[in-house]
This record gives structure tokens, sequence and C-alpha cells, in this order.
């Protein structure tokens, strides 16, 4: 699996993920976490990534279309 290096600022659902996975671990603060919480953090942290995707998306989508003369 190769990761793409470019300057563009977007993720894919496995990076966005990985940040709400990281960010779930440390708002549970010094509390250890069991691997069945972990496992539960981990699918919560893919079902928002999967929401924002969407959202994004029909956002992008429902912007308006802006007329250039170069196409």
């Amino acid at each position: 699996y190769g990761r793409r290096h470019t300057k563009e600022t977007s993720m894919d659902i496995h990076d966005i993920a990985l940040n709400l996975f990281a960010q779930l671990v440390h708002a549970n603060g010094s509390q250890p976490l069991t691997q069945d919480a972990r496992i539960d953090m981990g699918r919560e942290a893919y079902r928002f990534a999967e929401a924002y995707i969407a959202a994004k998306d029909l956002y992008i989508r429902e912007l308006p279309v802006v007329n250039d003369q170069g196409f």
C-alpha cells in the first residue's frame, strides 16, 4: 500500500479515522483501555470518518458552479 505524498491537504478515510481514534484515546485521559474499548473506539472513529466524507462530498456537490471561460 503506497502512500501519496502530495501537497494536497486531502486525507483518505484511514487517515481521518486514525486521527479521530487518536483524539478519542487522548480524550479518555490516562485511563487504561481494554482491547474491546479500543476496538469500539476504532469502529466509532470509522463511522465518524465515513459521515465526515459523506457530508463533505454533499457540501461540495451543492456548491454553485462558477462559469469558467477556460473550459
